[in-house]
């Protein structure tokens, strides 16, 4: 039976003067700029002390060292994120770049179902040629009593880590910490139900092994039992939204310790080893579907969810300003080049895909023949992806958008250096989505700002990017933020569907939960890390 008590862990720590490190902010800030900044691009960034440590045990070191001198501490990955959480504002960066090592393959005879064991430095497109080439030796397997890795490889399944963010140079670690997605989320979920172990280093340098389903809350407590003394962590007791959230610190009844460090945004403790569940890797056929206007699509989208048959992989959105970008660009983008066939009144896009074989191929074309026709499109303007060279040129057009609009805020940048984009990350209940869309449509075309419309709308979570082209419209984009956040959340949803909180985005995290949700967050906080060593500034500010 769970319980909700815990003890940390001592272990022995390595040398500090064998451990890799940059010391001096002017050694960091001129030679290792990287690590002072992240994909946020938010300035000001600067550290002390850059590690970057091989093991366990050199974290161990760092932290008892960081603690005892006072220092805060940045943790470092991928630094992929875009709310400026691996962003340093003094102290030590502790980098995960060393340590990337794929450790174990273990097998859960009651779950049935294969885990890989591997530092939290390991990539996800890393992990993901490891797991589908089966990449492992003998010295890999995690059983004392069983041969996993002889039976994995014999194995004529394929298998996958399923969630894909859409920069898959993300480190594992830091995909844990902000709770990452992507578009698979509609069928697999975000991180969080595919870890099953964490080891976490306390601000104490005490290590938590947590597997799932031996911790859980009771009394809305869990009790971590440090070597000195006793912590006593109460969860927020704020009701989460129904819709995709990665906004602040996962609270719920009868949840699972291992759910309080998920999402955490690295404020509780370091990641230092981790457990992954692994699937089947179905054949995929990727398609996206062209309409003559949005309302069909979202009908074409409600369509696609409702049938559990097609067990639909993924489901993105593009809007008709999107639809114009892609279409100035396929003179000198080759995956861009058949737009031209698309009649001009079919400039709305749906990217899906289906897992299907060639028995079920007829079937699946022809129940999405039914649909294109109820949402006054066609098969004929359906377009699907049978090949490698077909699949790579859907990814690119997916992409492409995104980085259309990063190229014009590039150029705007120069005559207004403070100039940037202003991207929502918020979702919505699912029966609230046509009103949230029109929503946005109407308050950007009523003020006459530039704006595009792409993302995840499987999981109601689009990502609506106004491009302003003044210092005025900037200032008038970020008003309109705050009004959309208020409403997401009049709609069941959340500020931040996928990217988290950070260090930009305190002031819709209050708009979501208030001052008592954020004094939660940050009493808990308090009580796990109460020197404030770990991310300050990460979900709310420290004080």
């Amino acid at each position: 039976m769970a319980s909700n008590i815990i003890k940390a862990q001592k272990t022995e720590g390595s040398k500090f003067e064998g451990i890799m490190s940059i010391n001096g902010e002017n050694n960091v800030s001129s030679k290792h700029s990287d690590y002072i900044i992240d994909e946020s691009k938010l300035a000001g960034g600067s550290a002390q002390w850059l590690f970057f440590p091989q093991n366990e045990e050199d974290i161990i070191t760092i932290v008892n060292k960081m603690r005892e001198e006072k220092t805060p501490i940045t943790i470092s990955g991928g630094r992929t994120g875009i709310v400026g959480s691996a962003v340093p504002f003094g102290g030590g960066v502790v980098s995960f770049d060393h340590m990337n090592r794929m450790i174990g393959l273990g097998y859960d005879e009651d779950k049935k179902q294969y885990f890989v064991r591997m530092d939290p430095g390991i990539t996800l497109d890393s992990l993901d040629e490891i797991i589908k080439n089966k990449e492992f030796t003998s010295e890999n397997n995690l059983s004392q009593t069983a041969d996993y890795v002889t039976k994995f490889k014999q194995d004529q399944i394929t298998y996958m880590f399923p969630v894909d963010p859409t920069e898959m140079t993300a480190m594992v670690g830091g995909s844990i910490a902000a709770n990452a997605s992507g578009a698979r989320s509609f069928k697999y979920g975000a991180m969080r139900p595919w870890v099953r172990r964490l080891r976490v280093i306390l601000d104490t340098g005490e290590v938590l092994d947590i597997t799932r389903g031996q911790v859980k809350e009771i009394d809305n407590v869990f009790i971590i039992k440090k070597e000195n003394h006793e912590v006593e962590v109460k969860i927020p007791t704020y009701q989460m939204p129904k819709a995709k959230n990665a906004a602040g610190l996962w609270a719920e009844k009868d949840m699972d310790l291992i759910d309080l460090f998920i999402g955490s945004e690295g404020i509780f403790g370091i990641i230092s080893e981790v457990d992954l569940w692994i699937t089947k890797r179905p054949l995929g056929l990727p398609n996206v579907m062209f309409f003559p206007s949005e309302k069909d699509a979202i009908n074409f989208v409600t369509l696609l969810r409702d049938d559990e048959e097609l067990g639909v992989e993924y489901i993105e959105f593009f809007d008709e300003h999107s639809f114009e970008l892609l279409k100035s660009k396929q003179d000198t983008n080759p995956a861009l080049a058949n737009l031209s066939t698309i009649p001009e009144d079919m400039n709305i896009a749906i990217f899906f895909e289906v897992p299907y074989s060639d028995d079920l191929l007829e079937d699946i074309i022809l129940r999405l023949e039914g649909m294109a026709v109820e949402c006054n499109s066609s098969i004929d303007y359906c377009w699907s992806g049978f090949d490698e060279v077909e699949k790579e040129n859907f990814r690119l057009m997916r992409h492409a958008v995104p980085e259309i609009v990063n190229s014009i805020i590039g150029r705007r940048k120069h005559e207004y250096p403070k100039l940037h984009k202003l991207g929502t990350d918020m979702s919505v209940a699912d029966e609230h989505l046509k009103e949230m869309m029109n929503i946005y449509h109407e308050t950007l075309e009523e003020v006459g700002l530039e704006y595009v419309i792409w993302g995840h709308i499987g999981d109601n979570h689009v990502h609506v990017n106004i491009l302003p082209r003044n210092m005025d419209e900037l200032d008038q984009g970020k008003k309109i933020y705050k009004k959309f956040a208020s409403k997401v959340i009049e709609f069941e949803g959340s500020v931040s569907a996928e990217h988290g909180i950070g260090k930009i985005k305190h002031e819709y995290l209050q708009i979501m939960y208030g001052e008592q949700g954020v004094e939660q967050m940050r009493s808990a906080k308090k009580e796990l890390d109460p020197q404030g060593l770990f991310n300050r500034d990460n979900i709310f500010p420290w004080e």
